[in-house]
């Protein structure tokens, strides 16, 4: 099988569980964390490029045309701004429960599902939560034949990561997204973001199964 054509450019729309990423990243690497929280412009200029030869072929451009992060208030409201600067909706879920329960899960639902009646026809979602909870999501997502690209940091459910079209790989995505500062510069610098040549892997001109790592 070859790589998806016909495209010039692919229509995607992103979501962010902030509590979920954000809360691993601290446990695992608190530099990433923070890096993760204060510079979204930097990874979502990195995965405008990510994958984009592996999955398309050249001359291929990615446009997250949507972008939408959910978050508590109450713990993370110091991110809030670094979002809304980034053209994220932000919206805000706090928690509902005695144990700290928020509402991100089915407001993350709800969202895709309304999404897939979207006027734009997003061809890719991108959901950034390591929440097995999402696993029939990504199901009907795909039986509606939309693509679907995940990150999870930390330990991932196999029948989540089986789900998804294509796990992007977490060392790749702080190496590369949080860390690799060739191309930072202050939060008003939204210019291109130059892809390391380590973003292509060896196997590039095979054909990706499903489950694989981006």
């Amino acid at each position: 099988m070859a790589r998806f054509s016909g495209f010039d450019e692919v229509f995607s729309a992103l979501y962010v569980d902030f509590d979920n990423i954000y809360t691993r990243f601290l446990e695992a690497d608190p530099e990433a964390a923070r890096a993760f929280g204060s510079t979204p412009y930097r990874w979502v200029r990195w995965l405008e490029n990510h994958a984009l030869r592996i999955l398309y072929g050249d001359g291929v451009r990615r446009r997250i045309l949507k972008r939408m992060c959910y978050l508590n208030p109450q713990r993370y409201q110091e991110f809030r701004h670094q979002f809304t600067r980034s053209a994220f909706q932000v919206v805000d879920c706090p928690p509902l429960t005695s144990r700290g329960k928020t509402s991100t899960d089915i407001h993350l639902v709800m969202d895709c599902m309304d999404d897939l009646s979207h006027p734009t026809k997003f061809d890719e979602f991108i959901i950034l939560s390591g929440d097995a909870d999402f696993t029939p999501l990504l199901i009907r997502l795909q039986e509606h034949a939309r693509r679907t690209l995940v990150l999870s940091v930390g330990y991932s459910s196999p029948a989540y990561t089986a789900a998804a079209s294509w796990r992007i790989r977490e060392d790749w995505f702080v190496q590369q997204a949080l860390k690799d500062e060739r191309d930072d510069a202050d939060n008003e610098n939204v210019g291109r973001l130059t892809v390391p040549a380590t973003a292509i892997p060896p196997q590039e001109d095979k054909e990706p199964n499903p489950g694989n790592s981006w």
